[in-house]
Formats: C-alpha cells, structure tokens, sequence
C-alpha cells in the first residue's frame, strides 16, 4: 500500500468486520458476548469511528471464520502506528466527503473507473483539470490552483515504481468529444491520453457513441481493489458520495464493469478512436 491513511484504514477495517460478521449470520449481540464487550463497541469497531484494539479485531476474525493468515495480515495492519494522511496538505480544498475516498484511492492497488461525462481526475491533463474544478460550484476560485495540484498529484500513483495504482478507465465516446476547455484543450487531453495508455498501469477503453443501452449510464462509480482487503465501491453524488463495502452490492457493480469492458472497443480499438478525434 503505497499511501497510508488513518481514516480510510479504519473504514476498510471496520467494513471487513461487518462483513464477515454478516456472512456467518452473527449478530451484534453473538460478538459483543464473544468479547465480553458491548454491542455499542462492536457497532462502533464496524464503523471505523473508534478504537480498534488489535487483539480484538483478530478475535472477531478469527470468531467469524476468516482464514487464520488474513487474520493475522488484518491484525497487523491494525497493529501499525498512525500513519496519518496523505493529503493532508490539501484538506482545506477537500470536501469532508472527498477525504475518505482519497485515502482508499492511496491505499488501492486498482480501480476501474466508469466514467461517462468526462475525463477522470486521474488522466486529466492540467489545463483540462482547471475547466473542470472551474465548473464545480464546491470549488472556490481561491482554491483552484490547490484542487488542480491535488489532482495532479494523485496521478503520480500511476507512476510509482514501488506501489503502482493499476487502472482501467472506459470512457463514453461522446465525453471524449465534449468540449471542456475549449478544443485546443481537448486536442491536448486526447494527446494525453495516449501517452497514458502506453503505460503498464493503465487500460483505457471506449464506448461507442452508437451503443445502446448498457448497464453503465445509471452513473460513474470506481471500484477499488486492496491487497488485504475486500473491494469498494465509491459513487459521487452532486455534494456528497455514497461508499460500498457489501458483499452484494459491490458484486452488483463489478459484474457491471465486466458487462462495460466487453461493450467497449478493446484497447487498441480504444487508441485508434481517441487518436482519430
């Protein structure tokens, strides 16, 4: 995991408990008896709210089934010193919604992005990225140049040598033609995106304009993989985001994004449109 955070940790801890509480039908009571603890303890574990101790976390886990090694890996992670967060130097431009995702995005080894408007914080080209902060009325102009930069720098995942962020962007045709910025600026977006898809850590793919209806135009969402841990969902709402750690739901989105991968032109397909743009 290449960039820790303490809030984004806790979360993904705590999602795990209640995960594997629900898929042995263990109830909160059934858990807080196991530990001798209140029920509000173990609400509190699941939420990532409060502490945390790591013996605990291991016997939940352990109570619940889980493989005695992912115990183990999960308590250890549990165990490590407060790393703080990455993006500290930008809170005061991140919306208290946007910070959990931050820290999941640092602490995921992938993410595959629907994205049917525009272009993707992470392959956006700067001038490009200020058109779009531009627009967002959360975004005060005192604060563009700080959101631009924190953008561009968590785009730098993609270029870690230790801990690369794996990515695979689909795209709708019909963003890639809107005109943000103006077209001189969409000419260099596409350029960018190019250079992008020659990367070992990115896939870039592109739905037709021609396309019917798909799965995908309920709205954008990331589904992010973690090494110890199980996948999440983020969908951003208009001021808000909604963040997915069930079993059943993040199944839902992920057949989802393999129906997605097989709507679109395959990636050399992919390069060949954007570069006829």
């Amino acid at each position: 995991m290449s960039r820790r955070d303490t809030v984004a940790l806790k979360w993904l801890l705590g999602a795990t408990l209640r995960n594997h509480r629900k898929a042995v039908r263990k109830t909160l009571e059934h858990s807080a008896a196991h530990l001798g603890v209140s029920e509000s303890k173990i609400s509190n574990m699941e939420s990532g709210r409060y502490g945390q101790p790591p013996d605990e976390v291991a016997k939940l886990l352990a109570f619940y089934g889980a493989d005695p090694d992912r115990v183990e890996r999960i308590a250890a992670l549990a165990r490590e010193e407060d790393p703080g967060s990455w993006w500290a130097p930008w809170s005061g431009v991140i919306p208290n919604w946007l910070r959990l995702f931050a820290g999941l995005e640092g602490m995921a080894h992938s993410a595959f992005v629907y994205s049917p408007l525009f272009v993707h914080a992470l392959l956006q080209t700067e001038e490009y990225a200020t058109a779009v902060a531009s627009s967002a009325r959360r975004v005060r102009p005192v604060d563009m140049d700080r959101m631009v930069a924190f953008r561009l720098e968590r785009q730098r995942r993609l270029v870690d040598d230790q801990s690369p962020l794996r990515l695979h962007f689909v795209i709708e045709e019909t963003a890639l033609r809107r005109p943000i910025g103006g077209k001189d600026v969409l000419r260099r977006q596409a350029e960018h995106l190019l250079a992008a898809a020659e990367l070992p850590t990115v896939d870039i793919q592109v739905i037709r304009a021609e396309v019917g209806m798909h799965p995908g135009l309920t709205g954008e969402f990331t589904l992010f993989g973690f090494e110890e841990f199980d996948e999440t969902v983020y969908v951003e709402l208009q001021e808000d985001a909604v963040y997915l750690h069930d079993s059943a739901k993040v199944r839902a989105y992920s057949m989802t994004a393999n129906t997605l991968r097989d709507v679109a032109l395959d990636r050399q397909e992919s390069v060949s449109l954007i570069r006829a743009l």
